[in-house]
């Protein structure tokens, strides 16, 4: 399983599904690599979303 997250002062953030308060978990990569590329494409900030492996 894969999760997005990015790096702000110095903590991290993970991406929340909108219908639940648990994170936005993906099973392919390349499905959460597509979502973290639409993200930062309405991203003002400089850091920038990026794709993660997790275990749960």
């Amino acid at each position: 399983m894969y999760i997005i997250l990015r790096e702000l002062e110095g903590k991290t953030e993970i991406l929340k599904d909108s219908n639940r308060n648990s994170n936005k978990t993906f099973h392919h990569y390349s499905e959460a690599e597509v979502f973290a590329k639409k993200l930062n494409t309405h991203t003002h900030s400089d850091k920038k979303w990026c794709v993660k492996e997790f275990s749960e």
